[in-house]
């Protein structure tokens, strides 16, 4: 009897030390993985299934939420804009951020984890990069949102119901967000508390020229833009948003603008925006656009960019210099401003 008694608490000895090992290892893994590897973010261990072909990009970091095992094979990463979202990689394609203060020494380690350097591809000036700028048509956003602060009180006069609104500057591949962003921020971002997220350290004149042609500053909007997307960058939020301007200041200008606003209260296809860009920024520009629709509303365009982005960048090389993208929407109404409970569909 004594002895099946020991051999029990033994047992229970040893599940403990797993669990306690196990629970240690977790608290090491509140952190992120620095990629040093392309590798491909699966579903599943033991298939290759990887929707969206979602890679890790060398030099960007990835939050870490979970292991295979206590001695792991695999890593658990998320990826906010993929689907599904939490995907697993090899633990040979990349380091877990905290690994050099490990390996100096007790004495030698942080008091917290300092933020990652922005990735080597994403630097400003270093690489050319892929990204997508986001323009919103604003009309067609409120009539799906009223109630925001920004919607309450559009009218036919503003000039944001003519022209198109700045969504966001995203660096690319899909995927490429919340770089070196902490839980708190992210979960504040992810949740839509947008207000709770830091103030932006921008210029003056940055910060006009962002409430006029981002409404969604009265939404803070701005704030969210830069811990998911201006992070991956590689720049201060000033440049990051002096950079989005600029590039949607182009898109005002050009003829693509002017096809909207004649066009308000009446449908315009895919095929008639894209080519609009082909006339206002070269032959096959359109064919780098991609229309997000909604409600049978053109909510927004989502411009393919590749290139270096300074002061003096041209949106139209960018787009032309950028991979194709299906057009994803075959077309809509370009809707006018003022909640519109009858439309033409």
């Amino acid at each position: 009897m004594e002895l099946k008694h020991l051999c029990v608490c033994r047992s229970l000895l040893s599940v403990l030390m797993l669990l306690w090992s196990a629970s240690s290892f977790a608290e090491r893994l509140d952190a992120v993985l620095s990629a040093e590897q392309p590798c491909p973010a699966t579903v599943s261990i033991k298939r290759p299934d990887n929707p969206g072909s979602i890679h890790l990009v060398p030099g960007q970091d990835y939050p870490v939420v979970g292991t295979n095992r206590a001695d792991p094979s695999h890593y658990r990463l998320r990826f906010e804009d993929a689907s599904p979202k939490e995907r697993w990689v090899e633990i040979r394609c990349g380091r877990l951020a905290d690994d050099a203060a490990n390996t100096a020494g007790a004495d030698a380690r942080p008091s917290s984890p300092p933020s990652p350097s922005p990735p080597p591809s994403l630097r400003a000036g270093a690489m050319e990069s892929q990204l997508v700028l986001a323009a919103s048509w604003q009309p067609a956003f409120c009539e799906l949102r009223a109630t925001r602060p920004e919607c309450r009180d559009q009218t036919p006069e503003r000039a944001d119901a003519r022209r198109f609104s700045l969504h966001g500057l995203w660096p690319q591949p899909i995927g490429n967000s919340y770089c070196g962003v902490g839980e708190r921020e992210r979960t504040l971002s992810t949740s839509g508390r947008w207000r709770f997220l830091p103030a932006l350290d921008l210029d003056a004149t940055t910060r006009a020229r962002l409430d006029r042609l981002m409404p969604g500053t009265q939404s803070d909007l701005q704030r969210h833009q830069w811990v998911k997307h201006g992070s991956c960058y590689g720049t201060d939020a000033d440049t990051y948003f002096r950079h989005s301007i600029l590039l949607l200041e182009q898109l005002n200008a050009s003829g693509v603008r002017a096809l909207f606003e004649e066009n308000i209260g009446k449908r315009l296809s895919a095929t008639r925006v894209r080519a609009a860009f082909d006339d206002a920024f070269g032959k096959g520009a359109g064919e780098r656009v991609r229309l997000s629709c909604s409600d049978g509303l053109i909510e927004e365009l989502r411009i393919g960019l590749k290139g270096v982005v300074d002061d003096t960048a041209e949106l139209g090389e960018l787009i032309l210099a950028a991979p194709k993208r299906s057009p994803d929407c075959r077309g809509g109404w370009v809707d006018r401003a003022g909640l519109d409970t009858a439309r033409q569909r």
